[in-house]
């Protein structure tokens, strides 16, 4: 592969797109949600938070890079791909474009963008060392992708992603504690202060079980109807999943499930915006 090409790979690799994606449409999820949808507000969120996400992900392995040599020696930083000044920089174009394009939308999107990538910003410099408040940030910027969507029509939209919202940030929660606990044996290496560094495996596995097992209960306080139930029970079994590996002292395979289980809590959560659109229709 040309030089050039492997260098453009790399600064799409550390975006994460994957990631980038799941979070945009979660925002799409939101705006609909809200009542919202429509060519242009569709197209501004997702870019929105798709650059905003892809941002957080280079900043945070900008300073993450020493950790990463240990953890995750592939990723472009560590791997010599990409600069870490390149990556500063991409990531601060990243943050300002993304802001920028959130200012088209109205204003309320424009502060949560501009929010978010402050947070993002704190996370990757500061908070990431900072057990439970590391993990409840990035647990508050993955929910608010469906305030963000939702705000984008008005007050009623960010009230309607409710229960989006704190599914998302209880999920979440449960996923980043089981990294943390995936991740200490770098994480000892450089230095990070992380919960399972402080308060030990189990029970930070106890703490990662208990927020997986509330965002079951909590899935089923969402006024989505029938189709939405039935496809969030799926959604819960990969919560429940997580919440035997972690038992079982299994870490990786937990968020993995984890992962999952959101996939299809944001299906679930389609079929719900689907039934919003048609209430508003009648």
């Amino acid at each position: 592969m040309p030089q050039g090409l492997i260098g453009l790979r790399a600064y799409w690799e550390i975006l994460r797109p994957f990631n980038c994606m799941m979070a945009a449409a979660a925002a799409i999820i939101g705006l609909a949600i809200a009542g919202g949808l429509g060519p242009r507000s569709t197209a501004l969120i997702f870019l929105v938070v798709f650059l905003v996400t892809g941002a957080g992900n280079a900043i945070n392995d900008y300073y993450d890079r020493e950790i990463d040599s240990v953890n995750r020696p592939a990723r472009p930083i560590p791997s010599g791909r990409i600069s870490p000044q390149a990556a500063l920089n991409y990531s601060l174009a990243l943050f300002a474009a993304g802001c920028l394009l959130a200012g088209l939308v109205n204003q309320v999107c424009l502060a949560l963008a501009a929010f978010n990538s402050a947070l993002l910003f704190l996370y990757a410099r500061n908070l990431k060392a900072t057990p439970l408040a590391g993990n409840i940030c990035v647990a508050f910027l993955t929910g608010s992708t469906f305030l963000f969507g939702g705000a984008a029509a008005g007050l009623q939209g960010l009230l309607a992603n409710q229960v989006p919202f704190l599914l998302s940030f209880l999920v979440s929660m449960s996923r980043e504690i089981a990294k943390d606990i995936e991740d200490m044996a770098g994480d000892r290496l450089g230095g990070a202060r992380t919960l399972p560094i402080l308060a030990g495996e189990r029970l930070s596995a106890a703490l990662a079980a208990a927020f997986a097992l509330a965002a079951v209960v909590l899935g089923f306080f969402a006024p989505f109807g029938k189709v939405y139930l039935a496809i969030v029970v799926v959604a819960d079994l990969f919560f429940l999943l997580s919440v035997r590996m972690m038992v079982r002292g299994d870490a990786s395979g937990a968020q993995k499930a984890l992962k999952k289980g959101m996939a299809v809590a944001l299906g679930a959560f389609l079929a719900g915006a689907a039934l919003a659109e048609e209430m508003l229709r009648i």
